[in-house]
């Protein structure tokens, strides 16, 4: 839209339209039927826009059709168009879930989760499946926690993989009070929070007898139980080496009589250590359980 510059007749003055002057005997410009026509088009289709009617008798329609949901409406999640941000697009764009609901039984997630927060409750356990990876745009994420009184399984669905801590798996396990946040990172589901902590080799362990714990410091905790030999003594082979050095050991046995257990001087390694046993009157115990707890980083 512009002024009818290509009208000679409109009588424009730089430009734009003047006013008729009667004393300097100077004509007022002229608005040629074309560009009338133009400007009110131009308008009403901003109105028409809006979803509003055109009227003659209402002076603010173009103001009310600016103002209305019609005209601006919110771009779709992924949109990374230059489009007009609507208040919903910014307040979800700033990290706000797009809204919140609960599971409490076997579920299947899809694209219309994407961004709600979403609570695991109930109690009993269920397994709740990720949508085809290839469904959901990369940068979709899911958030998740869990308060349910029974262990969750989320599990992916095709052939992607769940990937806490770098590692590959069909499916994690959630425990209450656990939260998870797993975002589509090309082909695989990348899980971040407290979840994926049990999976991370800073923190991984075996729960079993023997066992062990790896902890944030670096510490190492190992146990396990044996059987004494005809000598009452046994080796102790740790579950996992100890990758700088071995602390200490610890260990009682299992009977109705008294008895010392001993670490064997000079016999620990990264690997294991020997242990004795002896009994109240310094004889061998021979065949008897012994229950470790060693420590060591």
């Amino acid at each position: 839209m512009d002024y009818p510059i290509s009208v000679p007749s409109a009588g424009l003055v730089n430009g734009m339209f003047v006013d008729e002057d009667a004393l300097a005997g100077t004509p007022g410009s002229l608005i040629p039927a074309s560009w009338g026509n133009g400007v009110t088009q131009e308008i009403l289709g901003v109105v028409r826009a809006a979803g509003m009617t055109p009227t003659e008798t209402s002076n603010t329609q173009m103001l009310d059709a600016l103002r209305s949901s019609q005209l601006f409406k919110t771009p779709a999640q992924f949109d990374f168009s230059r489009s007009v941000a609507t208040a919903e697009f910014v307040q979800r764009a700033l990290g706000n879930h797009a809204g919140s609901r609960d599971i409490a039984a076997t579920a299947q997630l899809s694209l219309a989760d994407v961004g709600w927060a979403i609570g695991l409750g109930g109690n009993s356990a269920y397994t709740v499946s990720l949508p085809d990876i290839k469904s959901v745009p990369n940068g979709a994420t899911f958030t998740l926690h869990c308060r349910s009184n029974a262990p969750v399984t989320i599990a992916c669905t095709g052939i992607a993989k769940i990937s806490p801590q770098g590692a590959e798996l069909t499916s994690i396990v959630m425990n209450s009070g656990e939260s998870a946040t797993v975002v589509r990172e090309n082909g695989v589901w990348a899980v971040h929070g407290t979840a994926s902590l049990k999976y991370a080799a800073l923190f991984s362990g075996l729960t079993a007898n023997p066992g062990y714990q790896k902890h944030a410091s670096g510490n190492i905790d190992q146990w396990g139980t044996g059987i004494t030999d005809a000598n009452g003594e046994m080796w102790v082979n740790f579950p996992v080496s100890f990758p700088n050095g071995f602390f200490s050991c610890v260990a009682n046995h299992a009977g109705g009589e008294a008895a010392i257990v001993i670490v064997v001087g000079g016999t620990a390694t990264k690997q294991g250590v020997r242990l004795k046993v002896r009994n109240a009157v310094n004889q061998p115990g021979a065949g008897w359980t012994v229950f470790y707890f060693a420590k060591g980083y």
